[in-house]
């Protein structure tokens, strides 16, 4: 009723999220123990589950952000090395993290030269062709 009140849990990874850990692949060198586990309950398609971040309190601390609760990595999401959802008989969901799409190269683009297209008119302009 008051879920505004709680705050997130902030633990050491839990045995579920650790073997998707385990499963899932670290950076070379994080030991899965020495990582901070931080939950919030929410809900996924009407049940009930408790959300999950893991994030590497070294990593944070060189950065200078302070994170005490689930929503403070909202703005640091480099930080975050794993996320996903426990749902309430322990099975772990993990959110696929997308690559940094920034980082790509982004194509050149120029101005169609309409001559090239101009068998376009009744498509551009349907009511014309009429």
């Amino acid at each position: 009723m008051f879920d505004f009140l709680r705050k997130s849990q902030h633990k050491r990874p839990i045995a579920a999220i650790s073997a998707a850990l385990g499963s899932n692949g670290l950076p070379p060198g994080m030991d899965p123990a020495t990582l901070v586990v931080l939950q919030k309950r929410g809900s996924y398609s009407s049940r009930k589950v408790n959300y999950f971040r893991v994030y590497d309190p070294v990593r944070a601390e060189e950065r200078r952000v302070a994170v005490h609760a689930f929503g403070d990595l909202d703005g640091h999401p480099e930080l975050v090395l794993i996320s996903g959802h426990m749902e309430q008989d322990g099975s772990v969901a993990l959110t696929r993290r997308e690559p940094n799409l920034q980082a790509a190269a982004t194509p050149a683009r120029s101005q169609a030269t309409r001559a090239n297209h101009a068998d376009d008119e009744q498509i551009v302009f349907p009511e014309a062709a009429s």
